[in-house]
């Protein structure tokens, strides 16, 4: 009897590590909504991006208001980085590498920092939330 009892809860130790383990993919369209201030500008961003995510690796592009580009990073775990390759689709931005680091929440929500190539040595925060196929 003690044998039984063992084995079912063994199984039942696995099985909650498997979850607890497992990997969320990110992949999908995300809505980013930021604002990043400095002493000399305040810059609000809202592109909506399309990630496809490949054994850890992101890859797909952004589009918003002033611009569009492509985008890489990375996924390890709740950890989600990656870089937007801006180009201006308007005069009121200039190109720029935008970098995002954040934290899947269990919420399904991203949030972090962000930082423009442009604005020396200020981050902004964002908020990135999955669009409902």
């Amino acid at each position: 009897m003690k044998t039984i009892l063992a084995f079912f809860v063994a199984v039942a130790v696995i099985a909650v590590a498997s979850t607890v383990l497992a990997k969320t993919d990110v992949s999908g369209k995300w809505v980013v909504s930021g604002t990043l201030s400095s002493d000399s500008a305040e810059e609000v961003i809202s592109p909506t991006c399309t990630f496809k995510e490949s054994d850890g690796a992101l890859s797909g592009s952004c589009k918003g208001s002033s611009g569009l580009g492509s985008i890489d990073g990375a996924a390890d775990g709740e950890s989600i980085v990656w870089t937007w390759k801006r180009i201006a689709t308007n005069d009121k931005v200039l190109d720029a590498t935008i970098t995002f680091r954040g934290t899947l929440g269990s919420d399904g929500v991203i949030r972090g920092q962000w930082k423009d190539s442009n604005i020396d040595d200020e981050v902004g925060t964002f908020v990135a939330q999955r669009l409902k196929s």
